[in-house]
């Protein structure tokens, strides 16, 4: 099978033989089977306030001995891309052509993806990407934070895609948590180098990791997170550069044959920094995803209801825009937890730092 083109396999009987059994946390990894197949389990936990964490796990192990790699989405609920590659994933892989046991997790933030909720949860307000495992006993959150990372801490890799949400437009590329020995380094850029993405991010400051990713790297699991998608919508194209990006990272690690593609990339460096709005209105943007604005470019102005100009906002450095915020609504007293989802404008890479 040439798996670089990524197409399904159709369905062989008996293949799928559990279908959406749930299983609590303390049961899940007794729950596989032992031989080479497929199988998907729905792992539940119970919060104390009585809301039910359920995480939809699939498993692909394979004929022959090798990694374990996980490849999760869904994190942000609204990040369909992702989603839909995961999936496609799923379906992709052959138990009997792989070497190694695969992890896929279609969907992390299921409550928040059947309220058609955007980057914050719906329970609690948090943002999650920004939780540190270990508190079970905290949020609803928390605790499905926690329970993902008890999910995949045996990873021997993982890979976690993002997309930019409903009110998001986003350009594709990778940042790359950068912690550790070299070797865990190199392991990290090794998984980002088949995304075919114009950019990757290296990011050695802990300030700028996310914690969830600071803690795969505090276990010795090499980890990269993929953007790619904006405003929501799950494009064929958007959707096939992250399921192409899994199929080389299997190949680079010798799960399934093929030569790992190596798309042209370059590499970014400098400091993050985000336009925020200053008071609610109504936001007009004047750059694009991808653009590099020169020190003093306009970026766009916040007006009231009627159209009149509040404020004028422009690039302070020479600049890459990362991603802009494409829903005119701005909300600058909606801050939950101190988060600046609802008042930021633009997020840019400082260019001459």
């Amino acid at each position: 099978m040439d798996i670089r083109r990524a197409e399904s396999l159709p369905m062989r009987e008996g293949e799928r033989s559990v279908i959406g059994q749930s299983v609590s946390l303390d049961h899940f990894q007794s729950s596989w089977s032992d031989e080479p197949g497929y199988e998907q389990l729905v792992v539940n936990r119970i919060h104390h306030s009585g809301e039910m964490i359920e995480l939809p796990v699939a498993r692909i192990r394979g004929a022959q001995p090798g990694p374990f790699l996980t490849v999760m989405s869904g994190m942000h609920a609204g990040e369909y891309s992702g989603i839909l590659a995961a999936q496609k994933l799923i379906s992709t892989v052959d138990p009997m052509e792989l070497s190694g046991t695969l992890i896929v997790i279609p969907v992390i933030s299921t409550r928040a993806f059947m309220e058609r909720n955007m980057q914050l949860s719906p329970v609690d307000q948090k943002e999650v990407h920004f939780i540190r495992p270990g508190n079970s006993g905290g949020t609803y959150s928390d605790l499905l934070i926690d329970t993902l990372f008890e999910v995949v801490k045996n990873s021997d890799y993982l890979i976690d895609s993002h997309a930019g949400e409903m009110a998001q437009a986003l350009m594709p590329w990778v940042p790359i948590p950068i912690k550790g020995s070299n070797s865990l380094i190199e392991q990290s850029l090794s998984l980002a180098r088949g995304f075919d993405v114009k950019y990757i991010e290296p990011r050695s400051d802990e300030a700028s990791i996310p914690p969830f990713c600071l803690a795969l790297l505090e276990e010795g699991i090499p980890n990269i997170w993929v953007e790619c998608g904006k405003n929501g919508v799950p494009t064929s194209k958007d959707t096939a550069t992250h399921l192409e990006g899994y199929i080389a990272a299997m190949q680079t690690l010798d799960m399934i044959d093929g030569e790992p593609a190596r798309p042209p990339q370059e590499v970014l460096k400098g400091r993050r920094y985000q336009i925020n709005a200053n008071m609610s209105g109504v936001w007009h943007p004047a750059v694009n995803e991808g653009e590099i604005v020169e020190s003093g470019q306009y970026l766009g102005r916040m007006t009231d209801y009627f159209g009149n100009i509040l404020e004028e906002f422009h690039a302070p450095h020479r600049s890459l825009v990362l991603y802009y915020w494409s829903s005119p609504a701005i909300n600058v007293d909606r801050r939950p937890f101190g988060y600046d989802w609802h008042s930021g404008l633009v997020s840019l890479l400082d260019l001459e730092s």
